[in-house]
C-alpha cells in the first residue's frame, strides 16, 4: 500500500511539473476530439500529432527543421497558427536572453508584453512570453517558448491567435497541441 501512494504521488508530481504552461494560462487539460495525425520533422529531433484536417507544411534546412499548421476551415480570426521549429545552437535561458527577446518584441514587433517567465515542459527548461499588439487592423496575440532540448540545440513553440474571439481559449489550446510535442533522442 506504501509504495503505491509513492507511485501515485509520483506520478501527479511529475505530471504537474511537465507542463508548467498549462498552469500559467489556467488552461483545463484536454484537446479537441478530431482525427489526428502524426508528424515528424524532416531531421528527426521531434514528432507531433496535429489534427488531421489541418493545413501543414514542413521546411528544413542544415540547422533547423519547422513544422507550420493551422486549421484552414475556419476564419482566420476563429483559428490560430502553430509552428513548431528545432534549432541548433546554443541558448542561455537566463533574464539576459529574456530581456533580449522582450526587447525584441517591443521595439522591431510592436507587441506589449502580458506575461513570461521561466519553468519547465517536457521535463525541459523553458522560457515563456505572451504578447498582444494590432497586425493588419486585428488585435493579436503571440506565444513564444524556447524549450532548451541539449548543450547546443532547443525547440521554439509558437501560436498567433488574432480577433478577440475566445482569444485566450485558442491560447489554451495551442498549449494543448503542443503538448503532444515528443522529443526524439
Amino acid at each position: 500500500m506504501k509504495k503505491l501512494i509513492i507511485i501515485v504521488l509520483a506520478i501527479g508530481l511529475v505530471s504537474c511539473q511537465s507542463n508548467s504552461l498549462r498552469k500559467e494560462f489556467n488552461c483545463n487539460a484536454g484537446i479537441e476530439n478530431s482525427e489526428m495525425k502524426e508528424y515528424r520533422d524532416f531531421l528527426k529531433h521531434f514528432k507531433i500529432e496535429i489534427p488531421k484536417s489541418w493545413q501543414t507544411s514542413l521546411y528544413y534546412d542544415e540547422y533547423s527543421s519547422d513544422i507550420y499548421t493551422g486549421d484552414t476551415s475556419k476564419q482566420f480570426t476563429d483559428s490560430y497558427v502553430v509552428e513548431i521549429s528545432w534549432k541548433q545552437g546554443e541558448l542561455n535561458l537566463d533574464e539576459s536572453f529574456a530581456k533580449k527577446i522582450n526587447d525584441t518584441l517591443q521595439f522591431r514587433d510592436q507587441l506589449k508584453m502580458i506575461k513570461s517567465g521561466f519553468g519547465e515542459f517536457k521535463e525541459k527548461p523553458m522560457y515563456f512570453n505572451l504578447s498582444e499588439g494590432v497586425r493588419s487592423g486585428l488585435n493579436h496575440k503571440f506565444l513564444q517558448v524556447y524549450l532548451k532540448t541539449n548543450i547546443d540545440e532547443y525547440i521554439t513553440l509558437t501560436s498567433k491567435v488574432y480577433g478577440d474571439s475566445l482569444a485566450d481559449e485558442r491560447i489554451c489550446k495551442s498549449i494543448d497541441l503542443f503538448d503532444n510535442l515528443e522529443l526524439i533522442e
